[in-house]
């Protein structure tokens, strides 16, 4: 038996170095073996980041070395939660979920935090949709001004 727990996706760039026209979607999480569902979710071992205080994102904890594809929109996110442009790049699929509880399983976003996080995940995709040329930029230099305007576009969504 499994329990529906609010929780959402974020895609990767597609292998051609795209934004996917999918912008993250809700997800069912099982009420047990909840680690080995998120392993699958980003493709290995995962790593839970808190830049919000009641949401948690999980990606691979090593994406990066293992050249996943880049993730703009969950930085993007990551950085609007946080109120900087992150120094590092995230990769690979990212899940979101409510934080851990006392015995160590993960507990839904709030209805209203999920609203509002799927429509920053929104505001960031249409963002580098339509500033697609500063993606083969974005990498080199996480501490341009010009994704400033994705990171605010995201926290407006907030």
């Amino acid at each position: 038996m499994t329990t529906t727990l609010t929780a959402l996706t974020i895609p990767p760039l597609d292998p051609q170095g795209h934004l996917t026209t999918h912008h993250g979607g809700a997800l069912t999480l099982p009420a047990h073996g909840q680690f080995a569902w998120l392993q699958e979710q980003v493709g290995g071992l995962t790593e839970a980041s808190y830049y919000h205080p009641d949401a948690v994102l999980h990606f691979h904890g090593n994406g990066l070395a293992k050249h996943l594809p880049l993730n703009p929109v969950a930085w993007t996110l990551a950085s609007a939660w946080r109120g900087i442009q992150l120094p590092y790049l995230l990769a690979g699929p990212a899940v979101i979920t409510g934080p851990e509880d006392h015995d160590g399983n993960l507990t839904p976003l709030p209805a209203p935090l999920a609203a509002r996080t799927h429509k920053a995940i929104e505001a960031a995709t249409e963002w580098w949709h339509e500033n697609h040329l500063h993606l083969p930029h974005w990498p080199f230099s996480l501490d341009s001004p010009a994704f400033a305007p994705a990171i605010n576009a995201t926290r407006l969504a907030l």
